[in-house]
């Protein structure tokens, strides 16, 4: 069955559902695709955010949809630490409540035809569209250092493939990296009954445990501001002026955009780690070999020479790499479209690619708008500026007396429209 829509959002994450609601107040038609949640439900449990509550909120233009709200009103955590679980359970609730016409199924192939696009869905259907958002968050870009290139799958994982490790329970596992991600899966191995140690390139950081916001002086809460992205004045720019970074030249932006907010670990996670394990700081790890249905790491540490260690599996920490050839859906001839800041898209100020109607949001847009958009937080300002330029080419092309589209509306069940209603939101995709 063929069908058609205005605009398809690809990626029911944080930025996709929040995009969804700023497209129904503005009254233009759209169908999201995929899994509600999907990556952070996929998270192991006892895995935190590393962000506070009030920044990692789902921006949705309807009022009392926050986290610290949905989290006070379950009397839970609301400002530091919050179970990853938890906001994935909050942004369900978000997406039941707001976007309840979320198709989960997964996009198989996007690609340009004529002056729009086809969307091709797991179920068979081909859905025409006007303009795409990609939505996708992380997901394609897990990156496992060239070290690794040659082990079997079986030997080698990153951390993004774990929602459980207690398979792991009395087995030897090397974790590489010193980020959050690296530092939270290390603990979680330790806490299941593995072996365990952490090969880290550098030292590892931590954060550390200040007052809360209504326990700071006036003159400290000037002084050091508090933002979205933690505190500092460089941090509250970024949050309140978001298209400063997008000004500024590339060979500024980018290298800024990969150091700021670097690796390192929560401060409420330093003592599930330290003195846990060994942890192997400033190393190298030079080769990695199967041998034995076991590996062999050949590591340089600093000061200390080099080194063999045997270990059963090796979980890589060492984080994402935007590349929109990664991008499982797409088709490589509209891939070929896309300019690019080196892998990333490059992006126009309303998050539009080179391809007219093609926008990416979320972290696929952070070389083009700076660190802000690693995160949630992000969303905030981004659903709105792609929101208000999707609806301003509709009405646009309303006053030349042309339908963004000569295909037929698609509306509505009466069931998911009353519930929307029931949170006091009247739904609308045709704007009529």
């Amino acid at each position: 069955m063929n069908s058609s829509i205005d605009v398809a959002i690809i990626g029911a994450g944080p930025y996709g559902l929040s995009l969804a609601t700023q497209l129904s107040r503005r009254g233009v038609e759209h169908r999201i695709f995929g899994p509600p949640m999907h990556a952070w439900r996929s998270m192991s449990p006892g895995m935190y955010l590393k962000s506070l509550g009030f920044a990692t909120s789902i921006p949705t233009p309807q009022p009392h949809f926050t986290l610290p709200e949905y989290c006070r009103a379950r009397r839970l955590e609301d400002y530091e630490p919050i179970e990853i679980a938890t906001f994935a359970q909050y942004g369900v609730w978000v997406q039941q409540s707001l976007v309840p016409y979320v198709e989960e199924t997964a996009v198989t192939e996007l690609k340009r035809q004529g002056d729009g696009f086809v969307v091709t869905l797991d179920t068979g259907e081909s859905v025409r569209t006007r303009r795409v958002v990609v939505a996708v968050g992380l997901t394609y870009f897990e990156t496992i250092p060239e070290a690794f290139g040659a082990l079997p799958g079986d030997l080698v994982s990153h951390t993004a493939q774990h929602g459980d490790f207690s398979p792991f329970s009395g087995r030897d596992v090397t974790v590489i990296g010193a980020g959050q991600s690296a530092l939270q899966a290390a603990a979680l191995l330790h806490e299941h009954g593995a072996q365990v140690r952490i090969v880290a390139r550098h030292e590892v950081h931590w954060g550390w445990r200040g007052p809360r916001e209504w326990e700071r002086s006036f003159v400290d809460r000037v002084r050091v501001p508090i933002s979205v992205l933690g505190h500092g004045r460089e941090n509250w720019v970024l949050q309140h002026i978001p298209m400063l970074m997008h000004h500024l030249p590339d060979d500024r932006r980018v290298p800024f955009t990969r150091t700021h907010l670097g690796p390192g670990g929560a401060w409420w996670l330093r003592e599930r780690v330290e003195g846990k394990f060994p942890i192997h700081e400033r190393s190298a790890v030079l080769s990695a070999t199967a041998t034995g249905g076991k590996v062999r790491l050949r590591v340089r540490e600093d000061g200390s020479g080099e080194c063999d260690i045997l270990t059963d599996h090796v979980i890589a920490g060492t984080g994402y790499e935007v590349d929109v050839d990664r991008i499982g859906f797409m088709n490589p001839d509209l891939a070929r479209e896309v300019r690019r800041i080196e892998r990333a898209p490059r992006l126009s100020r309303h998050f539009e690619s080179s391809v007219r109607g093609l926008y990416f949001i979320g972290p696929a847009s952070a070389f083009s708008f700076g660190p802000l958009f690693r995160f949630v937080a992000g969303a905030a300002y981004a659903t709105p500026v792609v929101a208000r330029h999707l609806a301003g080419n509709l009405a646009t092309v309303a006053s030349i007396g042309r339908r963004p589209t000569d295909l037929p509306m698609t509306m509505p069940t009466r069931a998911n429209a009353e519930g929307v209603r029931a949170h006091g939101e009247a739904y609308t995709l045709s704007g009529k």
